[in-house]
């Protein structure tokens, strides 16, 4: 701070180090306003006589407060604030307007071109300032907010990156569906900028296959967090990965020493055996499997406590025929939860209807035609995070 600049203790924000600029012609006008913030210890002002001047040097010094004159040559105040506030970049700067026109007609015509106040002249030093350091306080917050909610968004971008990079590639869906003889499509979308969902797909050996979805309570953060969290123990499970009840108990015991009280998953875990055309699987309070061929398509399901919530607890596994051109579907809640198109709650009923529409008339994308069906081409914002796994055993 340059010597002899004024201190203020009670001041918590740094408004000393902003910018002012003071759109004034008369001259002895501009030195007492200059004098006034000088005085209150806010030193970088710069000046402009006009009000064509003054847009130059908000674009050349970018200040953080404008002090306007109305009755100027070449470009009076109200033009001025015209011009400025078609800028969209300076939308929220503040200007104060300081004029000796009086009267509530121009007041009210300063503030509907934008002004931010208003003060009469003979200036009084004392409101000035108190004035200029409410709305420098306001800008200083503003530009903080500013930068904090911009880090924010880098940072939710790396993490909604490294989220996505726990999903199968669409190369990796591409090798797994060529080894097995099978089509493999899914559809994920997060409900903010991140999501407690997630699924994947588990080579086991040459015929056996391993596909599983999941979905943590809460949104944002702290559910993705935890998709991590799971996607490193999957990545820890051995042998246990053969079997859907033995899986699911090693990942709830893990959950449960690990998991803040409150916080769980739903999940299920399925093993296709190519050869002997069969699908196990176990489930943790997940929604049903939809399971059949064509649009023979009925939900599955075995009654399973949430991973997380209870320390010791067993899962059931229970095995399906699964033949060629059988079809698997795997969804998240929001698909039974979350209005479709017509404002409509599907329910498990609404969604086996769906997901058995979606099996006899569409082609070789059905996650894209059963969307479509729900939410129509232009999705919007879900109120949920919504998984679609779709498996189809080639004929």
């Amino acid at each position: 701070m340059p010597a002899g600049r004024p201190v203020d203790d009670d001041d918590p924000l740094a408004i000393e180090t902003c910018r002012v600029l003071v759109v004034e012609d008369n001259v002895m006008n501009r030195m007492v306003a200059a004098s006034f913030l000088k005085g209150a210890g806010i030193v970088d002002i710069v000046f402009a006589g006009d009000g064509i001047e003054g847009l130059a040097k908000i674009e050349a010094d970018r200040p953080d407060l404008v002090l306007l004159d109305l009755m100027m040559p070449h470009m009076d105040g109200h033009e001025f604030l015209r011009r400025l506030r078609a800028m969209p970049e300076h939308a929220d700067l503040p200007v104060l307007v300081v004029t000796a026109l009086s009267g509530v007609g121009e007041r009210n015509a300063v503030f509907a071109l934008g002004a931010t106040d208003y003060i009469e002249k003979p200036v009084n030093g004392r409101e000035l300032v108190a004035r200029v350091r409410i709305h420098l306080r306001n800008r200083v917050l503003l530009r903080g907010l500013r930068t904090y909610r911009d880090r924010i968004a880098q940072d939710l971008d790396i993490l909604r990156s490294m989220q996505t990079s726990m999903l199968p590639s669409p190369q990796r869906v591409r090798e797994v569906a060529e080894q097995y003889g099978i089509g493999v499509h899914s559809f994920f979308e997060a409900s903010f900028e991140l999501g407690g969902d997630l699924w994947g797909l588990v080579p086991l050996d040459e015929e056996r296959l391993g596909v599983w979805a999941l979905d943590f309570s809460g949104h944002g953060v702290a559910a993705a967090v935890n998709t991590f969290r799971l996607h490193l123990l999957l990545g820890r499970a051995g042998v246990s990965m053969a079997h859907p009840n033995a899986l699911l108990r090693e990942l709830n015991a893990a959950l449960y020493a690990i998991l803040p009280r409150g916080q769980f998953a739903t999940m299920v875990y399925a093993v296709i055996d190519i050869a002997a055309g069969t699908l196990s699987f176990a489930s943790a309070a997940a929604p049903s499997l939809m399971i059949g061929q064509g649009a023979d398509i009925h939900p599955y399901t075995i009654r399973g406590l949430p991973l997380g919530i209870v320390e010791n607890t067993t899962y059931e596994v229970r095995t399906l025929p699964f033949p060629k051109g059988s079809i698997l579907c795997l969804a998240s809640d929001a698909l039974l939860e979350i209005p479709d198109k017509t404002g409509r709650v599907l329910g498990e009923e609404g969604a086996v209807d769906l997901v058995r529409e979606t099996a006899a008339t569409c082609g070789p994308q059905p996650l894209s035609c059963l969307m479509d069906a729900f939410r129509g081409p232009e999705v919007g914002t879900l109120d949920d995070d919504l998984t679609l796994v779709w498996v189809s055993r080639d004929e």
